[in-house]
């Protein structure tokens, strides 16, 4: 008589759904975006925290897919329709599932009961290390102790053959923090090598690069980052790098190339600004009175402007040319006390340095009568002012 395997073929397709863990059906949860339902798997499967693989899961499920979290130790879930993100609703209102959990407490425990599991060791490093990006300040622990308890368990779960890109990348940036920066460059380095389009990777590289004199390198890996980057304040950032390499070459045409691409990137950006009517003022590039006039109208009542246009006018032999420009704005500003009153008091210095103290003194009064009606008596600047004049 001829048997049939069909209906032990479908038991054992039967026994062998059964057998899904707990892992398995929250890592298809989270495939779904079904955040909240997924953490019920976990709870369910170990309340007590004591399963090291659980305990791993629900910190990763906590902090990769929070909506609202309160110091990192209450976190907020829920589940999403296919078209949602989490990005999308994090931190925003709603009535969500709360979860009490503290990844420090629980996974230290763990580690005393399980020393030899540096997974555990990985992943609270992983913890500290995305407190310190969302509470760099203000947690419970001094940021300082937070970014020394992420780089230490990182490089133990390291040693001990256990590592990403991320934790690699941590151990790097952490490096950077503390001035290390010899030490940081082969973390990066193999971050960079195990997810190469990682931007803040290939930058921090740069940045590690740049300052222990390795150029060529640091200009490699800004171009990287640079081309990887979406976000422009960090694209403009990473330009902005490049063009700091090559002026410290003194290769100032390439440095300027670079500093016109971070302010196409991100326009008026004080930082790219300063160095190009810098470099602009050295090349006597046509473009520098424009140039000065932009910088200035970044913040005209601001009086680190007036400074770093008296820092760079004095430093390339121009300060006439900087009284003339400031002198053409007491027209445009006639209606702001507070602008005319710098561009007296700063015209006023220039000459004073000049040595030209009828025309300072004179300036130095005019300003003083405007900071009257803008600031009290006991503002720093009048005193300023009478020390000028005082020495005249």
């Amino acid at each position: 008589m001829k048997k049939s395997f069909l209906p032990i073929l479908l038991f054992a397709y039967i026994v062998t759904s059964a057998q899904e863990t707990p892992l398995e059906k929250a890592n298809k949860l989270i495939e779904d975006k079904k955040y909240q339902s997924a953490m019920e798997v976990l709870v369910d499967a170990d309340p007590t925290n004591h399963d090291p693989d659980i305990a791993i899961a629900k910190t990763e499920l906590f902090l990769d897919y929070f909506v609202t979290s309160i110091m990192h130790n209450l976190f907020a879930l829920t589940d999403l329709e296919p078209d949602q993100d989490i990005l999308d609703i994090r931190g925003s209102e709603g009535n969500y599932s709360m979860y009490a959990f503290s990844p420090d407490t629980i996974l230290t425990a763990l580690i005393r009961e399980y020393p030899d599991d540096y997974r555990l060791h990985k992943t609270l490093g992983y913890y500290f290390h995305e407190v310190h990006l969302k509470y760099p300040q203000n947690w419970l622990l001094p940021d300082s102790v937070v970014v020394k308890k992420f780089r230490d368990y990182y490089t133990q779960a390291y040693e001990h053959g256990i590592y990403d890109y991320w934790s690699l990348y941590g151990i790097g940036y952490a490096c950077l923090i503390g001035n290390d920066l010899e030490e940081a460059i082969p973390f990066l380095e193999k971050s960079a090598e195990l997810k190469d389009d990682y931007p803040s990777s290939h930058y921090n590289l740069a940045y590690a690069y740049l300052y222990t004199d390795q150029r060529e390198k640091a200009i490699a890996s800004a171009q990287k980052a640079m081309d990887l980057y979406d976000y422009p304040p960090y694209k403009a950032d990473a330009a902005r790098m490049i063009a700091v390499v090559y002026d410290e070459q003194e290769e100032y045409e390439k440095a300027l190339e670079y500093y016109y691409l971070s302010d196409e990137i991100m326009p008026d950006d004080y930082y790219t600004l300063h160095p190009i009517l810098d470099l602009e003022i050295q090349l006597n590039k046509e473009t520098y009175p424009e140039r000065t006039r932009q910088f200035f109208m970044l913040a005209p009542d601001n009086p680190t402007i007036y400074e770093d246009l008296m820092r760079i006018y004095w430093k390339h032999d121009k300060p006439d040319e900087l009284i003339a420009f400031l002198e053409g704005q007491k027209e445009v500003y006639a209606q702001d006390d507070l602008v005319t009153a710098n561009l007296f008091f700063f015209i006023a210095n220039i000459q004073f340095e000049q040595e030209d103290f009828d025309h300072s003194k004179q300036n130095f009064e005019e300003a003083r009568k405007l900071f009257e009606s803008v600031f009290e008596q006991d503002h720093p600047v009048f005193e300023v002012i009478d020390s000028y004049l005082s020495e005249m």
